[in-house]
């Protein structure tokens, strides 16, 4: 893809957009189907980036993914309990937090040895409270460089982790607590994880406990800020991922800013995704949704409100909802995504860079955002950075009429994202 991709603003969309697979749901299925006894088969599996360097790290410790020829999907022997490998495997997960956190955890209840490491980003993303929990449950961990970090020398492992209890005070990631979950189901004991301050993202953490239980594990919260896992034999399945409802996000935008009505079939209200959600926030702007179990529909009314939003079990979305505002009436403010700091980019930051780029005012908060549109219209042509980061670059190519640069980040989890512009009428010739 080239440098950059000049956008032109459409008119009304009338259109039925259907997502690739969830980043989310799939790397969660590579890793439960690795460890399951016997073989999965994931329907509409995700092919980016991030899928991909989770692949890579599974077949360097001997598990064996393949695409399956019938489908989409892949097709994976898994290992029966922890991976066992000969040797001393360097894996990478390059900018995947998913696969950062969740190798880590895993290795961590593995009997070998191994190395892991990322990007220069990913080196300074958080790292300290997930290692400090695997270190108390009897896991092997050298920091490398900075202590806290990547790189990381895991193993090797005389023992299993003990399970028992786990305390965390609020994560920087709810990515910790998933990963933790997933190392549980190989621990000696039962595993309860305390969270005393709650977590972000809250249903990225029901999305593991699905999975979980979807591969035969036991997984559950026990209340509202303590879950349970117990060991257990999990076992290969046919597992069918759903459409990245994060992806659909942006379409669903298009229609409420831009006019016209987009469908996204395969996520609805039955959606095991929490940003399936995040259309009824359109919804309060203004736009008109509807919501089946397994359908959702936005259409533009060509008037979007400003208001108050608390994203913190969403923070994903935050990016998507800021352009959302920038062509709103009256302030929008996001709260509870200080988490987002510690992404790909630092999103607060760099949306609040861009947005200011097309006259909007935007008052930038340690949590949050204060986006005040500007009078008579953004501002139309500006070129705008992506800082590497998917989500930036689809976020602001909402903006219609714009150039967004290093178009090709968006290969991480969305490789046909602009194709689906192009397609759209979005994408100038």
């Amino acid at each position: 893809m080239s440098d950059s991709i000049a956008l032109r603003s459409p008119g009304p969309l009338h259109a039925s957009v259907r997502p690739p697979g969830s980043k989310s749901l799939t790397n969660r299925a590579l890793i439960l189907a690795a460890l399951a006894h016997g073989e999965s088969r994931l329907r509409g599996a995700l092919n980016a980036d991030d899928t991909v360097l989770m692949r890579g790290c599974l077949d360097a410790l001997g598990v064996e993914v393949r695409d399956d020829d019938d489908d989409d999907g892949l097709h994976v022997v898994g290992a029966g309990g922890a991976p066992q490998w000969e040797g001393v495997p360097s894996l990478h997960v390059g900018l995947a937090g998913t696969v950062a956190r969740f190798m880590t955890a895993v290795l961590a209840a593995a009997p070998g040895e191994s190395r892991l490491d990322g990007t220069e980003r990913m080196r300074e993303r958080p790292m300290a409270m997930l290692i400090d929990a695997l270190r108390e449950q009897g896991g092997q961990l050298q920091c490398l460089g900075t202590e806290g970090a990547l790189p990381l020398n895991i193993g090797p492992h005389s023992s299993r982790l003990k399970g028992g209890t786990v305390r965390l005070a609020r994560p920087a990631s709810s990515q910790f607590v998933s990963a933790l979950v997933l190392a549980a189901t190989l621990a000696e004991q039962p595993t309860t994880i305390v969270l005393e301050q709650g977590t972000p993202a809250r249903p990225y953490v029901d999305m593991t406990l699905d999975a979980v239980r979807a591969f035969g594990g036991d997984a559950r919260w026990r209340d509202s800020n303590s879950l349970s896992v117990e060991p257990s034999r999990l076992t290969g399945q046919e597992y069918a991922v759903e459409p990245d409802a994060s992806g659909a996000s942006y379409f669903l935008a298009l229609a409420a800013i831009h006019g016209g009505t987009i469908t996204i079939p395969g996520i609805g209200s039955g959606s095991v995704q929490g940003d399936a959600a995040f259309a009824h926030a359109l919804g309060r702007m203004g736009a008109n949704v509807k919501q089946t179990h397994d359908t959702t529909v936005v259409e533009g009314t060509g008037a979007l409100r400003g208001g108050e939003f608390d994203f913190a079990d969403t923070p994903d979305m935050t990016l998507t909802l800021a352009v959302a505002a920038a062509h709103a009436q009256g302030p929008t403010t996001i709260t509870g995504v200080g988490i987002l700091r510690h992404h790909e980019s630092d999103r607060i930051a760099a949306i609040a860079t861009e947005l200011r780029k097309l006259g909007v005012t935007v008052d930038e908060r340690d949590d949050g955002l204060v986006i005040t549109p500007p009078q008579g219209g953004l501002h139309p042509g500006a070129t705008v950075a992506t800082y590497e980061d998917h989500r930036m670059a689809m976020a602001l190519s909402l903006v219609g009429d714009i150039v967004v640069q290093d178009p090709g980040c968006v290969a991480k989890t969305y490789p046909g994202y602009f194709d689906e512009l192009r397609n759209l009428g979005m994408v100038r010739r």
